[in-house]
């Protein structure tokens, strides 16, 4: 299991307007060579689920998440339904600022190759770190400002066999 958290300044930015852009997931291709593609679509509980193709290793690594919109507290949940990770979960979070806002990203995953993943997640979790970087200053431009930033291995969680 390997967390990534990230924290953005953005200078100038209202947090209701900053909300709206970065929740526009199917622009983020536009901002990073390494998002492929991302499509949009509703699920039956009226939740959007977004489906991604992100180059990795030499590779393409594909997935879909439900993503849960919570405009009033500007908050995006994201969890994994299916793909080639075993386990995605996180939030993005945008908060006022006296000088714009800030945006926070925080996800746990999980590539699901036990004998791999001391090699593979830190790779993962630098190659996350480095393409919502990009992509937030393509989405803000470049006065975006990484204020925070933790690439941590987890430990599996006992309480529910490694699932998030």
């Amino acid at each position: 299991m390997h967390q990534v958290h990230i924290a953005f300044r953005i200078p100038c930015a209202q947090p209701e307007k900053a909300f709206e852009s970065l929740s526009d997931f199917a622009s983020f291709p536009r901002y990073s060579p390494v998002v492929h593609s991302v499509s949009l679509d509703r699920g039956p509980d009226g939740d959007r689920i977004s489906s991604w193709e992100v180059a990795f290793a030499g590779g393409i690594l594909k997935w879909r998440e439900r993503d849960r919109l919570d405009e009033p507290r500007l908050r995006i949940d994201f969890e994994l339904i299916d793909g080639d990770l075993v386990a995605l979960a996180g939030h993005w979070a945008v908060a006022p600022l006296p000088e714009g806002s800030e945006v926070r990203f925080d996800a746990r995953f999980d590539l699901g190759v036990p004998g791999m993943a001391d090699l593979l997640e830190p790779v993962a979790g630098r190659a996350m770190t480095d393409t919502v970087t990009k992509m937030l200053h393509g989405v803000f431009g470049p006065s975006a400002e990484v204020t925070e930033c933790e690439d941590l291995s987890l430990a599996p969680l006992e309480a529910d066999g490694g699932q998030l």
